[in-house]
């Protein structure tokens, strides 16, 4: 067998180099970009095309073919999870090889495209193990009709200003626990209160028929769906009164929620789950969507690894 070839870390300095990164995106996400219907292609390079103005952006080639392509967010921690995240994709050949390029911080999450949809995690750099710690899904609003009961029991509005403060009781309930009798609600509020005010996304609140009290609000943001660029919502809060669950009450707003989105123009819906929220993830494929990238992280294990932990 012969040996890996070595390779070269080049990062994007000029436009005269453009047209080579976009080569090397497309040829390192091409399973991704296969899976975009032909109308949505030309907003998966738009989209990188911003991407190179947000982030450094490095490939790593051999032999003059792209093995690696790398983005880290010159503003990082705005988000860590949606818009300015670290990406990482690497070609087979290399995986379990790669070393980062310098100055890159291996101790941050990655995002990384996922095309199998397997368990298994397969670090691609040299001597660490990944840990999984976000699953991104995302479906095409466009793909096929969204099935609803027509004669279910609730009813289904746009939230308005009057709905805030019962709104953000109902998200307290829904994060209630013995673990948690506190929960930080500062972030779902001040999105809730940029949706209504700003016209920042767009928000469902259910009630039951009849009634006025809700009992369950599916809020979304508008952002451009990562490794696509096409016009998307990412899933900001979908809560459930708790006496409530265990009725199809998630699954009817996200349907009636979709449809919705669609006539709005939407094209793809995408969310971020933690992994091991086993619930969350089945509910998000019954709903058709599909694993697209994961968030990994590699250098908190390779320090166990030299501490001798396990």
């Amino acid at each position: 067998m012969g040996s890996t070839p070595d390779i070269v870390w080049n990062v994007l300095e000029g436009d005269d180099q453009i047209p080579g990164f976009l080569d090397a995106v497309s040829t390192l996400y091409r399973d991704v970009l296969d899976r975009l219907p032909t109308d949505d292609r030309p907003f998966f390079f738009d989209y990188w095309l911003r991407m190179f103005n947000i982030a450094s952006t490095h490939v790593a080639t051999a032999d003059g073919v792209p093995h690696a392509i790398l983005t880290q967010p010159h503003r990082p921690g705005t988000h860590e999870f949606r818009w300015e995240t670290a990406t990482l994709a690497c070609s087979d050949e290399f995986r379990g090889r790669l070393v980062l390029p310098p100055g890159v911080d291996p101790d941050q999450s990655f995002r990384m495209p996922v095309i199998d949809g397997g368990d298994e995690i397969v670090s691609p750099l040299r001597g660490t193990r990944a840990v999984e710690n976000q699953r991104g899904y995302a479906r095409s609003l466009t793909e096929c009709p969204f099935e609803t009961e027509a004669d279910a029991p609730w009813s289904i509005r746009r939230v308005r200003r009057e709905d805030f403060e019962e709104a953000i009781d109902l998200l307290r309930r829904s994060e209630l626990s013995d673990e948690d009798p506190d929960p930080d609600l500062s972030e779902s509020s001040e999105e809730l209160r940029q949706v209504i005010e700003n016209d920042a996304g767009w928000c469902w609140v259910a009630s039951r028929s009849g009634e006025s009290n809700l009992c369950g609000i599916a809020c979304y943001a508008a952002m451009h769906l990562p490794d696509a660029g096409v016009p998307a919502v990412l899933v900001s809060d979908i809560a459930v009164d708790p006496e409530h669950r265990r009725q199809g009450l998630a699954q009817f707003m996200q349907h009636q929620a979709f449809a919705c989105l669609r006539d709005l123009g939407l094209r793809w819906v995408f969310g971020c789950i933690e992994p091991e929220n086993h619930a969350s993830c089945r509910q998000a494929e019954r709903l058709g969507r599909q694993l697209w990238f994961r968030c990994v992280r590699f250098h908190a294990i390779s320090e166990q690894k030299d501490r001798g932990e396990t």
